[in-house]
């Protein structure tokens, strides 16, 4: 009988894919597959990761991060009717669907960039994420997530750096207003 996938599994290969270069397509294509192996396996999943911080609609449960906060893997945990605004990374990612349907729209800037604390975006794509489905951005891609859905929704996430020691932003459609984006993790 075959040895299932497990999160420690995943960590090593991590480990050894952004060893083995720095080249963000190449991560992210050798990622991809391997978090979509642990979204579908689901044997790291604990009844603790479907809480969610209640104020901010989702909750970031934390798996695994190095000590120097770079290759951060969560469990993200959305509330029906909830999700996240319009936001960049830091980093590279790569998210996989667990569990239910996840709305993802994706957007692109089109200001000039000369204004500080202002962004002005364009939709460039909405996708429905199910369970095994990848969503993967460059590090400053920009998107929000929602869940339209009447239960919780999950979704595995992995990052270059921990989310919340990078230097990233949430946009404000109505008045392009970007300010910092920090979340609450547990």
């Amino acid at each position: 009988m075959a040895e299932s996938y497990s999160l420690e599994n995943y960590v090593q290969d991590l480990r050894r894919i952004s060893g083995n270069t720095d080249d963000e397509d190449e991560i992210i294509r050798r990622v991809g597959p391997l978090a979509q192996q642990m979204a579908l396996e689901k044997n790291w999943l604990q009844r603790r990761h479907y809480e969610c911080d209640t104020g901010q609609g989702f909750t970031a449960h934390l798996l695994h991060e190095e000590p120097d906060h770079t290759l951060a893997v969560f469990v993200v945990s959305w509330l029906p009717g909830r999700g996240a605004p319009p936001h960049d990374h830091g980093t590279w990612a790569v998210v996989a669907g667990v569990e239910g349907i996840e709305n993802n729209l994706r957007y692109q800037r089109v200001d000039d960039r000369t204004r500080a604390a202002h962004a002005v975006l364009e939709l460039k794509h909405a996708l429905d994420a199910g369970e095994g489905d990848l969503i993967c951005m460059k590090t400053g891609g920009i998107h929000a997530v929602r869940n339209e859905t009447e239960r919780v929704t999950l979704s595995f996430h992995t990052y270059g750096k921990h989310i919340n020691f990078t230097e990233r932003s949430q946009f404000d459609l109505e008045t392009n207003q970007m300010k910092d984006f920090k979340v609450v993790v547990q």
